[in-house]
């Protein structure tokens, strides 16, 4: 288990910045809170125990049980893979991943599922091992006609058996290839973080990525291209989440017809201001709001109040109420900003 800072040294790097020092703090409390009111109690002390030392008593107890096990998530059985330091890690420690976005975006999805007739069609670009998918499935019923697009295989075998595994095979068809602006193969740059493999783009302004990463060659469509090819209306498609690790604005570039359907629509995207240029901000923002999206909810992640990594499943508001708030935000921000809009 990679090891974290404790409290004090915490504090000491924010000496001189008591609002930081108040918002590390409450966030710790509100985290805490969550995990006991859910009654996951081993979570809440093991976090305790983290808080202080900077060990996890309870995932390192977790590990013990082997590579693949299953983690109880939202009342869904989850099969992890403890080699994973992303996703993965997070759910076996804590049982919940993105934490105040996954309620909005919950809460989204309960609220179109009562204005949508007839079948919804889900979009889930980078579907990872399925802790969105089963959500989505779980709220829409089976009305749910879930698109599961994963590129990387060892996250699709773990995708499909999860969808297996909670009922939920039928509702979902899942495809391994990988969504951009363009037809073609690309090399996905691995990482030790199953949430955080990317493709490789050397023409793209990430500097972040190493050049020595495990890479993957993988095949790789446009969202046009796709519902084009599956006879999918983009009027059907009610539902667009992805985390494509600097890559949202290539992907949302060849996602027009969605993006111009009349909706109702809603996109759960994350996005990553530190690996776009100014140029690919601006367009990643300009495409929702001429296209007629509204900001229901903007969170960071959890290092924006010094959270080391290990600990990220949180998130913290961001003071956004309009698309000129987040073009600040992401000017501003040094960390990744878990945004949905929907119209």
């Amino acid at each position: 288990m990679t090891a974290t800072r404790t409290p004090v040294k915490q504090l000491r790097s924010a000496v001189g910045d008591p609002s930081r020092v108040a918002r590390y703090l409450r966030l710790e409390g509100r985290k805490l809170g969550r995990l006991l009111r859910a009654g996951r109690l081993g979570a809440a002390a093991g976090s305790a125990t983290e808080l202080l030392t900077g060990r996890n008593p309870y995932y390192e107890h977790r590990l013990e049980a082997g590579r693949y096990q299953v983690v109880d998530v939202g009342g869904h059985e989850l099969v992890v893979d403890t080699a994973d330091a992303g996703i993965s890690r997070t759910l076996l420690a804590y049982g919940v991943h993105e934490y105040r976005s996954t309620a909005v975006f919950e809460r989204e999805l309960e609220r179109l599922a009562e204005v949508v007739d007839g079948p919804v069609h889900v979009l889930e670009i980078g579907a990872n091992i399925g802790y969105f998918c089963t959500l989505e499935a779980s709220v829409l019923g089976e009305r749910a006609r879930i698109h599961a697009i994963e590129p990387v295989p060892s996250n699709v075998d773990l995708l499909a058996h999860n969808l297996e595994r909670n009922g939920y095979a039928a509702l979902a068809t899942v495809e391994q290839f990988a969504l951009g602006n363009t037809v073609g193969t690309v090399e996905m740059e691995l990482s030790t973080h199953s949430n955080q493999h990317c493709v490789r783009d050397t023409s793209s302004a990430r500097t972040t990525r190493r050049d020595d990463h495990e890479t993957v060659s993988v095949e790789q469509t446009t969202g046009n291209r796709y519902l084009a090819e599956r006879a999918i209306d983009p009027e059907s498609v009610a539902v667009v989440r992805f985390d494509v690790e600097g890559y949202e604005r290539d992907v949302l570039a060849e996602l027009t017809d969605v993006l111009e359907a009349s909706g109702p629509t809603l996109v759960y995207v994350e996005v990553h201001p530190l690996e776009l240029s100014v140029d690919a901000k601006t367009e990643l923002v300009d495409r929702f709001e001429t296209h007629g999206f509204e900001v229901v909810s903007a969170v960071r992640t959890d290092a924006a109040a010094g959270v080391p990594d290990g600990r990220r499943w949180h998130g913290l508001e961001c003071d956004v109420d309009g698309f000129d708030d987040l073009r600040r935000a992401m000017t501003e921000s040094d960390h990744s900003i878990e945004l949905i809009v929907r119209k």
